[in-house]
């Protein structure tokens, strides 16, 4: 089966805390996918992970059948592989184009 997304066998550790155990998924092209649980489940860890904030203790990170488990974040946001936060903040004083376009910044030239 391939998968845009796939997270095989992802653990990541800070020290003695185990914040991620051999976490497994794919997402197809298309498909809704959630992550879903309590505080401190973990769901942060794997997003940082995807995006590329973290780098897995163990396990590997796939996009479209590429391994992504190395790339810094700004060569996985031109993969079109990022994030975002709830607490959006908006530039008050730059109309919405300009906002969007601060967003879309890696993809300009």
């Amino acid at each position: 089966m391939d998968y845009t997304l796939e997270a095989r066998g992802v653990s990541l550790r800070f020290g003695g805390v185990r914040a991620l155990t051999d976490v497994s998924f794919g997402v197809r092209e298309g498909e809704l996918f959630s992550i879903i649980g309590p505080n401190g489940a973990g769901k942060t860890s794997i997003v940082n992970c995807i995006s590329g904030r973290y780098k897995p203790t163990e396990g590997r990170l796939f996009h479209r059948g590429r391994d992504i488990t190395g790339l810094p974040p700004n060569a996985r946001a031109t993969l079109g592989v990022g994030r975002t936060f709830q607490n959006l903040a908006l530039f008050h004083h730059m109309s919405v184009l300009d906002n969007v376009m601060v967003g879309r910044h890696h993809l300009l030239k």
